[in-house]
């Protein structure tokens, strides 16, 4: 049979996989190979009509795909394949072994599956790449086993992206999305409900998120803006920015920062190795880090927070009745505590080893101890203000403690204070995005001048 008997048949078995009612305006065509330099090139190409709200499912065991949302009812998928080899026979036996099928479904949705041939010669390179326009009212579920995902328009949908090996990029989306990769950065504009997103080696750049969110990396920073449901943000190596959050955030880093904007649940937050910020909470707050300092603002009902090395900040604006039993401990550090005037609560503060270190208060608290300087003994100060309520223990082994009255010049140091850090994180993260996109420039460039070369 010849070859261009092979390539007949492919294209039938593509149309006759259609149902009768699609298959007169349905098409399919493929191209002959044609040279591109020391490669070989083919394209597929498949068009149909669909219903708004229907699904593309797409299951590759290689690819790069880029998905564009656009007006219309009309689902086209071009298929891209790419030979490196000088012979043309091979070249043209790789491409008919490419297994290329597509289904329409009930739902008004679309199956598209594609094999690559099993063996390939040592040295020989085999590309495939998807390039489908869908409408923007539609729903995506896709899975490649090698390549980057990409869906480059807004989206009124939701989103199944899945991929063993490569990057994934999603524009702002109407529904929910559920999105992994093994091994690449993942970036997602807004979302219109619940967000999962998994990596095993690389960032996570998330914009706002209507519903929950669940966000996990091996090996990146994890950047997300205002979620309006829980959050949960993992990773192995790297900050973990929250911009605000409606309800519970869990944010855990093996070696980065943690940063969270005023969320209405509580926060549970841990990192090995860097600074806690959070700049608000009406629930419950657990902040752990082994060496770094955490600062606590406007929090308003139970804290636990603890660090080995680095100071603690805590500003409490909660009453008597939102307010639980309390603590702050530094191994090593500073502790500052800011309440109302009003509050109604027993303070029990402590240092360990003063020397030099002292306790300061604007309340009427008594400091029991040594006060003599470099005198290594223990400072203690106990008491009830406003009637007493709920304890706050405080605890440092070597540092001052300082608990002072919140007003309004307070409140304004407190403030410009932390405008001031934002805006210096983000000063820097810019300039690190920055080096980012430049070593992307140039692994780009360096990939297209090793295509060059090859031709």
């Amino acid at each position: 049979m010849g070859i261009g008997r092979v390539h007949s048949l492919a294209l039938l078995a593509i149309l006759f996989s259609l149902p009768a009612a699609a298959s007169d305006v349905s098409s399919a065509s493929q191209n002959v190979p044609v040279r591109r330099g020391n490669s070989w090139q083919q394209r597929m190409e498949f068009s149909t009509p669909v219903r708004e709200g229907g699904r593309l499912m797409l299951r590759a065991d290689n690819g790069t795909v880029s998905i564009h949302p656009e007006s219309g009812r009309q689902v086209t998928c071009t298929v891209t394949l790419r030979v490196y080899t000088a012979s043309e026979s091979e070249a043209r036996g790789l491409f008919d072994k490419f297994q290329f099928n597509t289904r329409m479904m009930e739902s008004g949705g679309v199956y598209i599956s594609a094999q690559s041939p099993q063996h390939v010669r040592r040295g020989t390179r085999f590309h495939v790449q998807f390039e489908i326009v869908v409408p923007v009212h539609y729903n995506l579920d896709v899975e490649t086993q090698a390549g980057d995902l990409t869906v480059d328009a807004p989206l009124e949908g939701e989103a199944r992206l899945t991929t063993a090996g490569g990057d994934v990029r999603l524009g702002d989306l109407g529904g929910s999305a559920r999105i992994e990769t093994a091994g690449g950065n993942i970036t997602v504009g807004n979302a219109g409900g619940d967000l999962s997103a998994r990596t095993a080696g690389g960032a996570i750049h998330v914009g706002d998120v209507h519903g929950a969110a669940s966000l996990e990396s091996s090996g990146g920073e994890i950047i997300a803006g205002n979620v309006g449901g829980a959050v949960k943000a993992e990773t192995a190596a790297g900050d973990v920015v929250v911009a605000g959050a409606g309800g519970m955030v869990i944010a855990q880093s093996a070696g980065g920062q943690i940063q969270i904007g005023p969320t209405r649940g509580g926060v549970q937050a841990e990192t090995a190795g860097g600074n806690i910020r959070l700049q608000g909470a009406q629930g419950r707050v657990v902040a752990q880090t082994a060496g770094g300092s955490i600062d606590l603002l406007e929090v308003a009902s139970t804290v636990r927070a603890s660090t080995a090395a680095g100071r603690i900040m805590a500003e409490f604006n909660g009453t008597g009745r939102t307010l639980g039993p309390s603590e702050l401990e530094s191994s090593v550090g500073d502790v500052y505590v800011y309440l109302p005037p009003n509050l109604a609560i027993t303070i029990d503060a402590s240092i360990q080893t003063a020397a030099g270190h002292g306790i300061h208060t604007d309340f009427p608290l008594e400091v029991q101890g040594d006060k003599g300087d470099y005198v290594p003994t223990t400072l203690r100060c106990h008491g009830a203000l406003n009637g007493g309520g709920e304890v706050l223990r405080i605890r440092t082994v070597a540092g001052d403690i300082e608990i002072r009255k919140i007003d309004d010049t307070t409140l304004r140091e407190l403030k410009q204070r932390e405008e001031s850090h934002w805006r210096a994180w983000q000063q820097q993260h810019m300039e690190q995005e920055e080096r980012q996109r430049e070593k992307q420039k140039a692994k780009q460039k360096k990939e297209e001048d090793e295509d060059d070369d090859r031709q």
